[in-house]
């Protein structure tokens, strides 16, 4: 397994060596892109996969981003409403490398593919092993995005106080909110706690709960509120709470 994952590892660093790595905002791609790799190994694992499988979810978990790297050098932001979709960047990146190089078959280079494509919006076609991967990235990229937030690694990036009423109808009607662009800094709050809707695996919801992850995002992005948005984003937080008991 070492060997394959070392392989994969320099794979990665072959072409993300092409940018600016003393950039913050591409050292923190990096950052996320292995998180998300182990993530996804960790999954795999936890689902039972053979061991094929559990490489393959590692390889997904490294690549799924790596459009972000063109995203940044040529838009100088990660605003997909801003620049381009990263997921649409990421397949048309990978379809210009050799699938032999990944030590996969054709076919399987098209799940990975697909799986960069439609890790941030619905796969709607009906391939079984595609379903399988994109199903498992979505959740090993929200939980690591989860616990970045958590740690406080997400800035606040708008300084205007209040919310956009869209964005919080939707937030009470249990959907993600990835394709807003924040407007307050209430918006920036409610976008990035409601990764949680993402996340379909129990074990996942249970980790999130049994670590104080929504407590501890709350007090994070809280701080950074008025009185008002404050209490507004509490009540908010409970409700996501209680929501997400209830499906456990």
């Amino acid at each position: 397994m070492k060997l394959i994952i070392q392989d994969y590892n320099k794979i990665f660093w072959d072409f993300v060596n092409n940018f600016d790595t003393e950039n913050s905002n591409i050292l923190r791609k990096i950052i996320h892109s292995f998180d998300v790799a182990t993530t996804s190994f960790k999954i795999a694992c936890k689902l039972g996969l053979c061991e094929k499988d559990r490489h393959f979810a590692y390889l997904v978990g490294l690549l799924h981003d790596i459009g972000r790297f063109k995203q940044w050098e040529e838009f100088q932001t990660y605003d997909d409403n801003k620049s381009v979709d990263h997921g649409d960047k990421s397949f048309e990146i990978l379809s210009g490398w050799d699938y032999k190089k990944l030590y996969l078959s054709k076919k399987r280079f098209e799940v990975l593919k697909t799986c960069a494509k439609f890790h941030n919006k619905p796969y709607t076609e009906n391939d079984k092993d595609c379903l399988l991967f994109v199903e498992l990235i979505k959740n090993a990229d929200t939980f690591s995005n989860i616990i970045t937030t958590a740690n406080g690694a997400q800035p606040i990036l708008v300084d205007k106080d209040g919310v956009t009423e869209q964005i919080y109808q939707d937030f009470i009607d249990f959907k993600p909110l990835t394709w807003f662009t924040p407007i307050t800094k209430l918006d920036r709050c409610l976008i990035r706690i409601s990764g949680c809707y993402n996340l379909t695996y129990n074990f996942l919801r249970e980790e999130v709960l049994n670590n104080n992850y929504i407590d501890i995002m709350f007090e994070t992005f809280s701080q950074y509120l008025n009185k008002k948005d404050k209490q507004f984003f509490k009540n908010a937080v409970v409700d996501l709470k209680k929501k997400y008991i209830e499906l456990l």
